[in-house]
């Protein structure tokens, strides 16, 4: 093999390119550290106990209201403070009659009670 101006010039660009390399490989499993695993299913599934600090600006209740709905050909269902609640199952006093992808509807005797997911967020139609 023989060395050329070429290859002596090329070297330093290789030791850069090296050194480049082995630092990330040496760095990388430490920026993930931190990271939460997002494939982990949710605690409620698997029993793990979670604790859940509240941040500024946040109640300490999060588990009140509507958090989720489920939706599929042969179940709807919603999540309503932190349980479970089946179409025309009763949460407390109230029967829930509707479940869409952002509310349900609760019946308890004659009032109807509306719960949204995101209850802050006002929306409505643009018009052309």
């Amino acid at each position: 093999m023989m060395i050329t101006a070429l290859s002596i010039a090329m070297l330093p660009s290789i030791i850069r390119v090296a050194a480049f390399c082995l630092l990330s490989v040496a760095i990388s499993p430490l920026s993930a550290a931190g990271l939460p695993d997002p494939t982990r299913p949710p605690a409620f599934i698997t029993g793990t106990v979670v604790k859940i600090t509240a941040s500024k600006g946040t109640s300490a209740s999060s588990s009140k209201g509507l958090k989720s709905t489920i939706i599929s050909g042969s179940r709807r269902a919603a999540i309503i403070d932190g349980v479970t609640v089946e179409l025309w199952a009763k949460h407390g006093n109230a029967q829930l009659i509707e479940v869409n992808e952002g509310s349900v509807v609760l019946l308890a005797g004659k009032k109807r009670r509306v719960l949204t997911l995101f209850p802050n967020v006002k929306m409505t139609q643009k018009k052309y």
